[in-house]
């Protein structure tokens, strides 16, 4: 009996008995028949139904419908109406996008309210396949065409193996109603148009083209998952952290049998963006400085590593006035003065300062640079912009948005961590030098 097939599939996935899932319901024959089958294997189901209010008298005559079925059933029903259109406009995306998002985040809001374990949606075999299609053509890659999971986090697909052919049995035999979406039936939407012209016309090429979509699918599910372990094992070999800066050892990266596609899927399993994952695929054979850009993530090319920087906003209005050098401190730097005399020795280390005394004139300006700023690097006689020098110096945008400069009449005198500026370094006339030196750095 095809019931008891279907009824077998569902208690192959692994939920027991007895565990309360939220119901995503619509009112048309797939939710209803999986409220149906759930049900009466004595899940403990909560039905949760979107009014998305965007076909008028029908929207609401399903939502009637999803209670009326609800309380012949004995199941708890949980309805949200939303304002589709409005919210579309406000966030720019489209009616369908708008409409997925605010259900999705309804959902796992709502589970979690009433301790339901899973979130049951109805998506059946015959979704699974225009679904690989759609990805195929939007180039997603083998993620997008190794198909949607019965279990997936707290997503559960019981209907996902079971075709709509034999839904549409199993509502007929059981004589259990639904409602019809009629918008199930325009070409107006890209998954329509696969449903209603591009199958159709991919089974006249060969009957059994669905059949053989859905195999592939399952064929890229395990290359999926052979890849997954493939890429885990050269991230462990390639991939590092310094701190908050993720490094990939591009020799190692290109020792991989596909260094374009482990490059890219570690960069995703670590956060970064596809957009920005995909376009930084050039820096793999690239020079030392090229970088890569989206919002506020930056990937740079630097040397024998890619690094992963977190773009930290500039706080450009930050600027404080040091009236007396001990000010300093409560901006995080270590203080000290030392005596030019016989024993005076200084560290060749470009992050402590040492400033002539006497070259300083108070107040001073701690604040961050600015683009126009121009200061005399030690040891050079001519002026150069910060801009450029921190070109020369190689620093991320990351590391750019953290400098801070120290300003003494107008003048630069050091660039914090980086270099003093030449006009105030010590020479055989200075008696006392400042030591100055910021924590961390």
């Amino acid at each position: 009996m095809l019931k008891t097939k279907v009824k077998d599939i569902i208690s192959s996935y692994g939920v027991p008995k007895g565990t309360r899932l939220l119901c995503a319901v619509s009112g048309g024959i797939d939710s209803i028949v999986m409220l149906h089958l759930l049900n009466e294997m004595n899940y403990e189901c909560v039905v949760a139904h979107c009014n998305f209010k965007l076909r008028g008298e029908e929207s609401d005559g399903d939502e009637q419908f999803v209670r009326q079925m609800c309380e012949k059933l004995f199941v708890p029903c949980f309805v949200n109406v939303f304002d589709t259109h409005k919210y579309a406009d406000e966030t720019g995306l489209s009616i369908q996008m708008a409409a997925r998002k605010l259900r999705y985040d309804w959902f796992y809001e709502l589970a979690e309210k009433e301790n339901c374990q899973y979130i049951a949606l109805a998506h059946n075999s015959d979704d699974q396949a225009e679904t690989a299609i759609l990805n195929i053509v939007r180039g997603t890659g083998i993620r997008g065409v190794s198909g949607m999971k019965p279990l997936l986090g707290k997503l559960f697909r019981p209907l996902i193996e079971v075709s709509r052919a034999d839904i549409a049995q199993i509502s007929a035999e059981d004589k259990i109603p639904y409602h019809d979406d009629s918008t199930n039936a325009t070409i107006k939407y890209a998954r329509n148009k696969v449903r209603h012209l591009v199958l159709p016309l991919l089974q006249e090429i060969n009957a059994a083209a669905k059949e053989n979509i859905l195999r592939s699918v399952s064929y890229f599910a395990d290359t999926e998952r052979i890849m997954n372990d493939y890429v885990r094992m050269a991230k462990e070999n390639a991939l590092s952290y310094e701190g908050n800066v993720m490094k990939i050892d591009v020799a190692k990266v290109l020792q991989t049998a596909a260094p374009s596609t482990v490059f890219f899927e570690m960069l995703v399993g670590e956060g970064v963006p596809k957009p920005l994952a995909s376009e930084s695929i050039c820096l793999l054979d690239a020079q030392t400085g090229r970088k890569c850009m989206l919002a506020d993530m930056e990937v740079v090319r630097n040397r024998d590593f890619i690094e992963v920087y977190k773009i930290e906003s500039q706080n450009a209005d930050f600027e404080a006035t040091i009236n007396v050098i001990g000010d300093l401190k409560k901006y995080g730097f270590n203080i000290s003065m030392a005596y030019c005399d016989d024993d005076f020795t200084c560290e060749r280390n470009p992050k402590i300062a040492y400033l002539d005394v006497k070259k300083l004139k108070f107040p001073l300006t701690l604040r961050n640079w600015r683009h126009g700023d121009k200061f005399i690097p030690l040891g050079m006689k001519g002026s150069r912009k910060l801009s450029d020098f921190f070109k020369d110096e190689k620093l991320s945008q990351s590391q750019k948005s953290k400098v801070q400069v120290l300003e003494s009449d107008g003048k630069i005198s050091w660039v914090v961590g980086m270099r003093i500026d030449d006009r105030f370094k010590f020479d055989s006339k200075t008696k006392e030098v400042y030591v100055l030196r910021k924590v961390g750095e």
